[in-house]
């Protein structure tokens, strides 16, 4: 699991119009900026003490084990909270391993978070303006990253439906090449002729025609029509050759 599907797990779980969430809150701003906090979310509702919660997340076990070495760095901005806790996916914290001033939550992989050690409330001291002023930096940096996380989403989903297109084009002329080497591979082993391999592809064409415009291939009635156009050019052919007796003679004679 990585740190921004932890993001995702705590922006569902504390939501507007109850909370206000902010990410990487530093103690202050400027020079006196000191320490920072994962994540820190203030309770918008009066009814339920207006609490301010912080967070540590750690994703890894090393990323843990680093932090129990040191657990004072979270002082600076954990004086200001409520309650405190430490986000992290199962197996990234033992049993014992908790300090006694932290909750803990689970990241799970459906995207929610589980509590498994109730944080318990602390006494806060009073947020001072340079805790604000970080608290509002950090609201105009979210505003920032949620715009720059819009615009790459729509980036990728007009990716993703240029590749769809493209990939369906391809598929279509994938198909119509297929079908188009289908059908010559027939008119081939049909008339014996390869046309991949013979060039001279306006003979081709030419003979197909005159053979489709023949009636040849159409019903009983157009072979008929073939049939008596040609005994016509055959009686013609004996009229013409009824004209020159002498030379049929004279083939005759050639002939014995």
């Amino acid at each position: 699991m990585k740190t921004a599907d932890v993001r995702v797990a705590l922006r569902s779980r504390f939501c507007s119009p109850e909370w206000a969430l902010f990410f990487e809150v530093g103690d202050a701003t400027g020079v006196q900026h000191n320490r920072w906090a994962d994540a820190v979310a203030i309770n918008l509702y009066p009814s339920r003490g207006l609490e301010i919660h912080g967070f540590e997340i750690k994703v890894s076990r090393s990323d843990w084990l680093r932090e129990l070495k040191n657990p004072a760095k979270s002082a600076p901005v954990q004086q200001f909270c409520d309650r405190w806790w430490v986000v992290a996916p199962d197996g990234v914290i033992l049993d014992g391993e908790l300090p006694p001033t932290w909750g803990r939550y689970e990241a799970q992989a459906s995207g929610k978070l589980r509590q498994v050690v109730a944080a318990p409330k602390l006494e806060p001291n009073e947020i001072n303006r340079a805790f604000v002023a970080a608290m509002l930096r950090r609201a105009s940096a979210t505003d920032e990253d949620l715009v720059k996380a819009a615009v790459s989403a729509e980036i990728q989903r007009l990716r993703q439906a240029d590749e769809q297109r493209v990939a369906k084009e391809i598929d279509a002329r994938t198909r119509r090449f297929k079908e188009t080497q289908e059908a010559i591979a027939e008119i081939e082993a049909i008339s014996g002729v390869e046309i991949s391999h013979w060039g001279k592809s306006e003979q081709i064409g030419r003979a197909v025609r005159a053979v489709l415009t023949s009636g040849v291939l159409e019903t009983w009635g157009g072979i008929e029509g073939v049939k008596k156009r040609a005994a016509a050019i055959l009686a013609q052919c004996d009229e013409a050759l009824a004209l020159f007796p002498a030379a049929e003679a004279k083939a005759d004679e050639c002939n014995t």
